[in-house]
């Protein structure tokens, strides 16, 4: 439901002229092209209203309404959502059929977009490639024009400057507000709005947070407070969830495996996943030393270090993509993946050591929030805070993997401590010499994670890459780099094509 009846735009008292277009009639270039300005929203107004069926006088509409033929309103509504699909990124408004004054209406609410700039064709109709080349139309005033020079470095300059979680959402409702998870946030974070939960209105509270905007019709709500204090976030925010897969076998073998999704205010997805971890997962160890008076206490995962991997997560993951944050739990390893990547100016070597600094934060709303409930440190320590946590607990050194040319992803890897490995090397050696090519001996030394991939090509020799990465949880990319050098150590060769072909494991 649009939040602004017909009667108060029409009226024109409330809402500037330059925030409503009136059309006679069904226009749809002219229509598509204000659609696209109030997306891109140049002048900060929060977007604007369109309405179908009004003629105006001196920028005034006229009324009675000339209003559009009954029979033709399914159509025009039709054609809106079609050529809404020319602007790009996707955009579509709010429509209403109203009645107004003996007359049918269709009413467009186009509020500001989060994810643009945003084009559209110069010509929805035209079939020549010059006039559907497409634009990014602006209202710098109440005119609709085509963003020029400075104009279109200043629309650009705009969208990059406000991160995702902290532009509104236009569709969001203070029903979609639990006031009980704003009352949990207030006093699990000792705010000092705490004292004042039962006096203020919840409005109020969602202000002073700054998680939501007073305007002249009523609220709106920031992506943070729906993120924090909503239900369900990912009604709004597409997969804006935890996903968490346990693989009970060695192999990760298919049907062997539980799955978990932990949805609600993203706080809750993260402790929701980590109670999880300690329930399941995680445990400690104590070994007695000869001649030592204290014993040697250790974990197999150092829960702080998993605390931080996955805060890491949830905070610089981008919520414009359709990709949870995916949580894989191994019988020797856990791996927290992100998407998309770090920034391609930051230095992996520099991170993997805990050394970069962030010049920007994809969501530096969510790491605040997060830091007030002491589910984060300060900014750019934690890479630093899992390597400490690891260190302290004997764990091996962390993986921190991306496709270097894309950052497409970031994939964290814990390892488990060796004080609780369950891979025996020596029996997939044993297996290796017993194995297709009858008794081979290999002398090589290969790594653990090689010694794995080995036992699977083995048992299924016509395995491919991408099944090799399914079934060990490990990066398509590692894989083939694993695969290349075991076949420069001459222990793996390809014979036949790579379709129809098979894997040999060989002495060397």
């Amino acid at each position: 439901m649009i939040p602004l009846k017909i009667e108060t735009l029409l009226d024109g008292r409330v809402v500037e002229q330059d925030c409503v277009e009136y059309k006679k009639g069904w226009s749809p270039s002219d229509t598509i092209h204000t659609m696209c300005a109030y997306a891109n929203d140049f002048n900060n107004s929060n977007g604007g209203y369109i309405v179908i069926g009004v003629d105006t006088k001196y920028g005034r509409p006229l009324l009675p309404p000339a209003g559009i033929e009954p029979d033709k309103l399914d159509l025009v509504q039709q054609e809106i959502v079609q050529y809404c699909n020319l602007i790009e990124p996707r955009y579509l408004p709010r429509t209403e059929i109203i009645e107004y004054q003996g007359q049918s209406l269709i009413y467009l609410w186009c509020s500001a977009g989060n994810n643009g700039p945003f084009k559209a064709p110069v010509d929805v109709y035209s079939k020549n490639k010059e006039e559907r080349r497409k634009e990014y139309w602006i209202k710098p005033l109440s005119v609709t024009t085509m963003a020029k020079g400075e104009e279109l470095n200043e629309l650009f300059e705009k969208f990059k400057s406000v991160p995702f979680d902290d532009r509104i959402e236009p569709r969001a409702t203070m029903d979609d507000i639990r006031r009980a998870h704003l009352e949990d946030f207030l006093r699990g974070s000792g705010s000092a709005l705490a004292p004042q939960i039962s006096k203020r209105p919840i409005e109020d509270l969602l202000i002073a947070l700054e998680v939501a905007n007073e305007t002249d019709i009523g609220i709106d709500i920031r992506n943070i407070g729906l993120l924090v204090f909503s239900d369900h976030p990912q009604k709004f925010i597409p997969y804006a969830q935890v996903e968490l897969v346990h693989f009970h076998s060695r192999l990760a073998e298919a049907g062997d495996f539980t799955e978990k999704i932990f949805t609600g205010p993203i706080q809750e997805q993260v402790r929701g996943a980590l109670g999880y971890i300690k329930s399941m997962i995680l445990e400690e160890k104590v070994v007695k030393v000869t001649g030592q008076a204290e014993a040697l206490r250790f974990f197999n995962y150092p829960y702080e270090a998993l605390e931080e991997a996955l805060v890491n997560a949830v905070s610089h993951k981008s919520y414009l993509f359709r990709d949870p944050v995916e949580i894989r739990l191994y019988i020797d390893k856990i791996k927290i993946i992100n998407y998309p990547g770090p920034e391609k100016y930051i230095n992996m070597e520099k991170f993997r050591k805990g050394e970069a600094v962030s010049r920007r934060y994809r969501n530096r709303r969510i790491g605040e929030f997060l830091k007030e409930i002491d589910l984060s440190e300060q900014k750019s320590t934690g890479i630093t805070k899992i390597l400490n946590a690891l260190e302290r607990n004997g764990s091996p050194l962390p993986e921190f993997e991306t496709d270097e040319e894309g950052r497409n992803y970031l994939e964290t890897t814990i390892y488990i401590h060796e004080g609780f490995d369950v891979i025996d090397s020596s029996s997939v050696n044993g297996g290796i010499n017993g194995g297709i090519n009858g008794g081979i001996s290999i002398n090589e030394t290969l790594t653990e994670k090689e010694y794995k991939l080995i036992e699977i090509i083995m048992s299924e020799p016509e395995v491919t890459a991408s099944e090799l990465a399914s079934m060990t949880g490990i990066a398509g990319r590692t894989i083939e780099r694993m695969i290349k050098t075991l076949k420069e150590k001459q222990v793996l060769a390809r014979v036949g094509s790579k379709k129809t072909g098979h894997w040999e494991v060989r002495q060397k």
